[in-house]
């Protein structure tokens, strides 16, 4: 799937997908998430999106490693985010399937929503309050919302951040509980494409050969975080997610 589709692309194309997984690289430099938002949508003018997600398993599970461990205690947290991520593997399973199975218009439509919902949320980002006796119902339902989101288009994050927010989550505790559920989402996505005859060892190199030039990006963005706005950097980023939501729109629709 994804190497026929990247043999299949001109050279400009080819080098437009290169500088996609640079930019995507800087910008988890500058904020330490948000790789797919920009990713994704970029790179589906390109590839299809089954593609575009395939491309982004690999760095996603090496990237969030190292931040999965940071600090120790991983086990501990992995416990207390038990039902979140048991939800949460269940709607990503569902979110692939939808992927792969569903007519690639209407697929182009589910998207195009979806980005530019996921562009409001995060421009918003309404301050939810959440006590720890919601947690137990809220967990769940916030993990299948983000799988079936994030296995359609491997972007998980801006659901469970405003969940994260809503909890008073502490800022070390955030970093260690997205980087787990990250690498969970990453793992789930990679499985479920591999066992569905979607990602094949080929495709796994390719997606492993994205990490060169995302990792070329990632000093940069860490450069740019000491020099630029952090709200100036996030606006452009969500606007480049609505844009490509409405582009997804117009190729549903037109």
């Amino acid at each position: 799937m994804l190497t026929h589709a990247i043999q299949a692309l001109p050279l400009p194309a080819l080098v437009a997908l290169v500088a996609i997984c640079v930019l995507g690289g800087i910008v988890k430099g500058v904020t330490g998430i948000g790789m797919p938002l920009i990713m994704i949508p970029l790179a589906t003018p390109f590839l299809d999106a089954p593609a575009a997600v395939g491309l982004l398993t690999v760095p996603m599970i090496a990237t969030n490693i190292g931040q999965a461990l940071e600090g120790g205690r991983t086990w501990p947290a992995i416990r207390q985010l038990g039902s979140l991520l048991g939800a949460f593997v269940v709607g990503t399973l569902i979110g692939v399937h939808l992927l792969i199975h569903i007519d690639r218009r209407l697929l182009s439509a589910i998207l195009g929503v979806t980005f530019i919902s996921l562009a409001a949320l995060l421009l918003s980002m309404p301050r939810l309050r959440l006590s720890r006796r919601a947690e137990r119902w809220a967990a769940p339902l916030v993990g299948l919302c983000a799988g079936v989101i994030g296995g359609m288009s491997a972007m998980f994050g801006p659901p469970l951040i405003a969940y994260q927010v809503g909890l008073d989550t502490n800022p070390n505790i955030f970093v260690k509980h997205m980087a787990i559920i990250a690498f969970t989402a990453s793992l789930t996505l990679l499985l479920a494409l591999g066992s569905l005859g979607s990602l094949s060892l080929a495709d796994l190199i390719a997606s492993a050969a994205a990490i060169i030039p995302i990792q070329l990006g990632m000093p940069l963005g860490r450069w740019l975080r000491r020099r630029i706005k952090p709200a100036v950097f996030r606006r452009g980023i969500l606007l480049v997610l609505a844009l490509s939501g409405i582009d997804m729109l117009r190729r549903a629709f037109l």
